[in-house]
């Protein structure tokens, strides 16, 4: 029997000279939130990460952003669970902080996607100056394609784009999926302003509980944050709905006495 996947929306997008990147995170438990600002092998990091699953991600001091959203169907979609019942978190957190550690894109793509480590799902990796999409799964090698953020309305959800059989691929479930990246697409497409992105991507366009929302809000699923990537201004923002996340930790801040932060934080809380 499938496990619930994680569900969410990523997409990518250039406003004016900017480039954004942007998720909905998607949980079927409230999750316990934290924003770590730390430096990793000598760079300067800034990630989401769930306290109680290690799930990480975020950007560093050179504009290099990761976000991820899952094409998994099996036991370790349902992470929380897993977690509380005494097995380990998933490795990619870990993953993708080591990745945020790079200096160059080039550095990032060979960390993300390296051997049986490589993080799965959908990994949208982006700089000041471009966007890449990296699709692969435990069954599926690596497919990597430059995403042209000038024309394109990029966005993706939890069913293969390259892949047909990754992910859902049937049943309501991929309708949802199916939908909710044509609805994410249709919202980023003539923005001008970055803000507007975060404020689309919470509109419900179907009834409160229908799973077809872009901001769910169901009994098995629901929105629980917000993060938008601003990799040319270097800002992490970080939107959290206060019903739906268990407890938000605040910022930790790891960066050595003295030092002046190159990347900004900004933190909202929303009450729906």
């Amino acid at each position: 029997m499938k496990l619930p996947i994680n569900e969410c929306i990523i997409v990518a997008k250039k406003v004016g000279d900017t480039i954004i990147m942007a998720k909905n995170r998607d949980r079927a438990y409230k999750p316990e939130l934290e924003v770590v600002h730390e430096i990793i092998d000598g760079v300067e990091v800034v990630y989401l990460r769930d306290v109680v699953t290690d799930w990480s991600e975020g950007m560093n001091e050179y504009g290099i952003g990761i976000l991820n959203t899952a094409l998994m169907v099996g036991y370790d979609e349902n992470e929380k669970k897993i977690v509380k019942k005494g097995g380990k978190p998933s490795k990619d957190g870990a993953r993708i902080r080591q990745a945020l550690s790079k200096k160059t894109l080039k550095e990032t793509i060979i960390q993300v996607v390296k051997g049986d480590d490589g993080v799965k799902g959908h990994t949208v990796i982006g700089t000041p100056q471009k966007v890449i999409s990296v699709e692969m799964t435990s069954q599926h090698t690596p497919k990597i394609n430059v995403i042209d953020v000038d024309s394109e309305n990029f966005a993706r959800t939890n069913h293969g784009y390259h892949y047909g059989d990754a992910g859902y691929t049937d049943g309501p479930d991929y309708l949802s999926s199916k939908i909710r990246k044509m609805s994410a697409e249709k919202v980023i497409d003539g923005v001008e302003d970055a803000i507007e992105i975060l404020r689309g991507l919470r509109k419900q366009l179907y009834k409160q509980d229908s799973t077809l929302n872009m901001r769910r809000d169901t009994l098995k699923m629901f929105t629980s944050s917000q993060l938008m990537l601003n990799l040319t201004d270097l800002v992490l923002e970080l939107n959290y709905f206060e019903s739906k996340v268990e407890k938000f930790h605040g910022i930790v801040n790891k960066l050595p006495e003295g030092r002046t932060p190159r990347i900004q934080i900004v933190v909202k809380r929303i009450n729906l």
